[in-house]
């Protein structure tokens, strides 16, 4: 009886050894769909794009950026701050509503001016080739014609963990605020709310 109760757990790890040692070939899939993995800890693609499809019709429909006189609103990024247990790059939620945005016709985006510095340094650094004798000065950009932001946007991303039992849970709290730079008031601010959850098996992982 011992004998076949020793044969039965060495098949059943056996089997087991086999099971996870199985794995899936790496696929393609549509980053449009709903095809890719839920994870609880962290926000995935899936999370960036509904955030940034939420905020962007909202601030898109409050009308803030367009103008009376018919100019186009510049509008820089400012600093989304992440307050989450995670190392977050904000910058895939905000580059989804720069393009949007800029797309929109609504508003512009200066890369010259930004929070942390500008997100892209030559339009300064052409500048400095003024009296550089290599150059045809005719055809250098000149000081005194970049525009400066009407609006900033910045925001914070928010996590809050919570465990019970074998269930482990977190919600995000995405806040925009939409800054006119000339007074200094808030015109619009956004949320997008995340929630997820998970039940761990009780064995195994």
């Amino acid at each position: 009886m011992k004998i076949n109760k020793i044969a039965m757990v060495a098949a059943l790890a056996g089997s087991g050894l086999l099971i996870t040692g199985c794995g899936s070939s790496p696929t393609r899939i549509d980053p449009k769909s709903n095809q890719g993995l839920t994870t609880v800890d962290d926000l995935n693609f899936k999370d960036y794009q509904d955030a940034a499809e939420s905020l962007i019709n909202d601030i898109l429909r409050s009308g803030e950026l367009k103008r009376a006189d018919g100019r186009k609103t510049v509008m820089m990024i400012s600093t989304v701050k992440n307050s989450t247990y995670q190392h977050i790059q904000t910058n895939l939620l905000t580059d989804k509503i720069r393009l949007a945005v800029l797309r929109s016709g609504q508003a512009v985006t200066t890369t010259a001016v930004g929070a942390d510095g500008p997100s892209d340094k030559a339009t300064r650094q052409v500048r400095k080739l003024q009296d550089d004798p290599m150059f045809n000065q005719q055809t250098v950009q000149q000081d005194g014609t970049v525009i400066a932001p009407d609006m900033s946007l910045a925001g914070e991303i928010i996590q809050k963990k919570t465990t019970q039992g074998r269930t482990s849970e977190s919600y995000f709290y995405i806040h925009m605020t939409l800054t006119d730079l000339k007074t200094g008031l808030a015109v619009w601010e956004g949320e997008k709310e995340v929630a997820k959850q998970e039940t761990k098996p009780v064995f195994g992982w």
